[in-house]
């Protein structure tokens, strides 16, 4: 589970300043989701800047992309006065992606930033500029290995904020996305070396919103064949048994057979628990001192 803090240190939130600035010096491209992470850059490096084009920001839109998130990242750029380029991507002639191959995360998010590298280029910026946080390299994360391979900057893993810090930061500036959970790819819900079954995703779209509206704001829906399996916070383990009859109607009527609760609750990454330890430590070899 995340952590929480209320407050970030002083020292933190200067040097996180201190190297956007630096990258706005050679202006950036940011690859914006709208989440809490990228969020936070944007309206930092909208803060900083001193002419309006030092930052632009890039918007992804694949089969894998949830479908609210686009309308949100118009919004965002739009409040915060960012020119927002939007690359429509599509993925379903990568076959080690449909595969759902355990380093998926490294070909998929290469794929995508080459947008932003060809745009950086095109436009004559210095960087490309992403919202990886520290939290981001105590788990298996193949796609930091691309960015690093393709020389993406992360500032808040730089200046050393956890993703409970950045939520911290991003409320004490008033960003609305601080309580905003996170909402990886349509990929992670499908079990490694399955092939990922575009036509579900209606239905784990639904079930995670139903899943909201009982209260369970934090939820994964992971497929397994006609099958799913259900997270939520683990605190909130008893609430779904109290409303279970109406969750299992809900996920049989959008067409699943088996309706599975997961006992241990919500795990960001719970999918990569049966990555071997070996190819872990070999995409991302950090790691190791954490074993």
């Amino acid at each position: 589970m995340e952590s929480t803090v209320t407050s970030i240190s002083t020292e933190k939130k200067e040097k996180l300043d201190n190297i956007i600035k630096d990258l706005l010096k050679d202006k950036m491209v940011l690859a914006f989701s709208g989440g809490v992470d990228s969020t936070l850059i944007l309206k930092l490096a909208s803060e900083l800047r001193e002419n309006k084009d030092d930052v632009v920001a890039m918007t992804f839109v694949t089969e894998f992309s949830p479908k609210d998130e686009l309308d949100e990242c118009v919004r965002l750029a739009e409040e915060m006065d960012v020119e927002l380029h939007i690359a429509n991507v599509s993925i379903m002639d990568n076959e080690k992606l449909l595969n759902n191959v355990n380093y998926r995360c490294y070909h998929c998010k290469g794929g995508l930033f080459e947008n932003c590298f060809n745009l950086k280029d095109e436009l004559g910026y210095g960087y490309v500029v992403d919202g990886t946080n520290l939290d981001d390299y105590q788990v298996f994360r193949p796609g930091i290995k691309a960015l690093k391979d393709l020389g993406a900057r992360s500032p808040l893993y730089e200046a050393g904020l956890s993703k409970a810090e950045v939520r911290a930061y991003s409320k004490e500036l008033a960003i609305e996305t601080h309580k905003k959970p996170s909402k990886p790819c349509m990929a992670t819900r499908f079990p490694y070396n399955t092939r990922i079954d575009i036509d579900k995703f209606p239905m784990i779209e639904e079930g995670e919103s139903y899943l909201e509206s009982l209260g369970f704001d934090v939820n994964r829906v992971r497929v397994y064949g006609d099958n799913t399996r259900i997270e939520v916070e683990k605190d909130k383990l008893g609430q779904v048994f109290e409303h279970a009859d109406d969750i299992v109607k809900k996920f049989k009527d959008l067409g699943f057979k088996y309706v599975n609760i997961d006992l241990e609750g919500y795990r960001s990454g719970s999918m990569d628990e049966v990555v071997d330890d070996d190819l872990k430590t070999e995409v991302n070899p950090w790691l190791a001192n954490e074993q």
